[in-house]
């Protein structure tokens, strides 16, 4: 059985380069690769770093075990190097992780030792036997747990710093990658074309920019009815060119509807006839979110007071005879949050809630007060006001774009720390 271990996993990183003792030693030593089933018989420290050592056999065993793995295709002397560099690194983080109050105890390690023996689908005894069956010590492989607890507790730590990331970068992210992701898109679009050819003069260039400014600005007024009246007197003209699919779109106007929501402008858009401005009449294919929304309030009676669900009905009573919900929510409701609303939860998505309180969201009528309906906080009267089906297709994309990003600076901040980190550390190499 293959035991499930990500340590084995060697990552890149930006580590100074090993000087050529180690290419020399390598001649004699890369002999491993051709005696993979025994251990190495002699021993040395490969470097030192800091106050702690790397060992000669740690680098060649692990190097061999991802060799039979079949993990890598370097060569040997270059997997080497880089088991070698990843020790050291790792030797790095671990120091500063408890150098800044960082400590992983036994009641930690042993919960990480769960998770590995469950994701394995064994107990921990179980677990223990099948790493002694391939041939792994117990007690090494529990502290080499221990070891990335700290490096991953101390890269949570500083990836927590990161910088707030600006609607600048995320519109960017999806404008640069906008034909990936509209891929199969097809919009229905007016465009307002102001003519401003090459060759004109800095002057005209910069007064129909003004003009087609001020055009939009006069047509966000009322973009349902685009006024023919406007453009004209502005020397525009409008066309409906209809459906167009995005590969035959030009990217700036690609670009631009990436961003943009159906019945929306668009900024000014340059090109090499003039200025434009688009309006998305419509949009269909791609992969589209679309959300059944929901105006719902409510109040909830908590499940500590005292015969809570009667407390409902009686409440429930008072409003059918007349009193105001948002009145009877004020005085009552234990969701001090929506109370201060009158009970009202704004347009909400059922999905956001608990399962009975969603279910009672999706299938009441319209402006029906429930019967008292029971979560986990305590017991519910429920009402929705309105529904509507909303296009989010924009706003998941935001969100997938926010999460890129995140990523990526974090590895990349992450990645410049640790730079920095070895550029102050003392490392020796011994070989």
């Amino acid at each position: 059985m293959t035991i499930y271990m990500d340590m084995m996993i060697i990552k890149q990183a930006s580590i100074k380069k090993i000087g050529f003792a180690l290419s020399l030693f390598l001649i004699t030593f890369l002999a491993f690769s051709s005696v993979q089933s025994r251990e190495i018989p002699l021993d040395r420290i490969a470097a030192v770093v800091n106050n702690d050592v790397v060992m000669l056999s740690d680098v060649l065993q692990t190097a061999r075990k991802i060799k039979e793995a079949g993990a890598t295709q370097l060569s040997d002397k270059k997997l080497v190097k880089k088991v070698l560099e990843k020790m050291i690194l790792e030797k790095l983080q671990i120091q500063k992780a408890k150098e800044i109050g960082i400590r992983i105890d036994n009641v930690a390690l042993n919960e990480a030792m769960q998770r590995i023996a469950a994701q394995n689908k064994l107990n921990l005894q179980q677990f223990r036997v099948a790493l002694k069956g391939e041939g792994i010590n117990y007690k090494e492989f529990r502290e080499s747990i221990r070891e990335k607890l700290y490096i991953d507790s101390l890269k949570k730590r500083q990836q927590g710093r990161n910088k707030k990331i600006s609607e600048n970068e995320i519109d960017s992210l999806i404008q640069s990658e906008s034909l990936t992701l509209n891929k199969d898109v097809q919009y229905h679009i007016i465009d307002i074309l102001l003519p401003a050819p090459n060759g004109i003069s800095v002057k005209q260039f910069n007064m129909r920019f003004k003009q087609a400014q001020n055009l939009r600005k006069k047509l966000l007024a009322k973009p349902d009815q685009l006024s023919q009246a406007l453009i004209v007197k502005a020397g525009a003209s409008s066309k409906d060119i209809g459906w167009k699919s995005s590969q035959s779109l030009s990217p700036v106007f690609l670009r631009t509807l990436s961003l943009m929501g159906v019945g929306e402008l668009s900024g000014v858009i340059r090109d090499a006839r003039g200025f434009h401005v688009l309006k998305l009449v419509e949009q269909r294919g791609g992969k589209r979110k679309i959300v059944q929304q929901s105006q719902v309030r409510h109040i909830l009676i908590s499940k500590d007071t005292p015969n809570a669900r009667l407390k409902a009905i009686q409440i429930r009573n008072k409003i059918l005879a007349g009193e105001s919900f948002a009145k009877m929510a004020k005085a009552y409701s234990a969701d001090k949050g929506s109370a201060a609303n009158g009970g009202d939860l704004g347009m909400t998505d059922p999905a956001d809630f608990v399962p009975p309180f969603a279910k009672a969201v999706r299938t009441l009528p319209l402006n029906t007060l429930s019967q008292p309906v029971k979560t986990r906080f305590g017991w519910h009267l429920i009402e929705v006001l309105e529904r509507k089906t909303t296009d989010q297709t924009r706003e998941a994309l935001k969100l997938q774009a926010q999460s890129l990003i995140s990523e990526k600076n974090k590895s990349e901040e992450y990645n410049n720390w640790l730079q920095g980190l070895m550029d102050e550390a003392y490392i020796e190499y011994r070989l």
